[in-house]
């Protein structure tokens, strides 16, 4: 008899280990389900805020993040045309733009809405310089008041109201934007 109590006994203390390990097992579970969902939680969060200043350790590793832009006109030019295109990549510390005109367009490059920028219609904004074509080159001439200049290799020369020649690769420099002209062969 003492045998079947304690035989009793024993499957009792059994059976309340299992389930005080099964209930351990499942609590741990848990807590790292959370834990896990937590951390996803504040990196979507962290994501999602998009910081516009971050910290100093965070400038120090990558100064601005960049997104890019592409808007384009004229890219269906007719091949019978053998004018190139003017393709122009505007990047300042936030972005990078490219553009794409036809011979025919004039384009001004000004302030409009209080930021720098590239128009085809001069009364939309306050224009500083435009590019042109003219005799198998595109062109870029002041329209005073400003300082504009153009980068080629390592020389560098200030925009006129006469006018430059614009070879590919050259950079227009309007206060802190520049921006990359490049011919686009039909």
């Amino acid at each position: 008899m003492v045998t079947m109590i304690s035989l009793g006994v024993g499957i009792l203390i059994g059976i309340i280990v299992i389930l005080c390990v099964r209930r351990r097992r499942k609590r741990t579970q848990e807590e790292k389900f959370q834990a896990a969902k937590k951390v996803r939680e504040d990196s979507l969060k962290r994501a999602l805020a998009n910081n516009i200043n971050p910290s100093e350790n965070e400038a120090a590793a990558a100064p601005y993040r960049p997104y890019k832009v592409e808007y384009s006109t004229g890219e269906n030019q007719d091949n019978s045309e053998k004018m190139p295109l003017l393709q122009v990549i505007e990047k300042n510390r936030i972005s990078e733009k490219k553009y794409i005109f036809r011979a025919s367009e004039a384009v001004t490059i000004g302030t409009r809405f209080g930021s720098i920028d590239i128009f085809n219609n001069p009364e939309s904004g306050e224009g500083w310089c435009e590019l042109f074509f003219q005799k198998d080159a595109y062109c870029i001439r002041s329209l005073g008041g400003h300082s504009v200049s153009v980068q080629r290799n390592k020389k560098i020369a200030v925009v006129d109201e006469y006018g430059i020649k614009l070879k590919s690769k050259d950079i227009i420099k309007v206060e802190n934007t520049t921006f990359q002209v490049f011919y686009v062969r039909g």
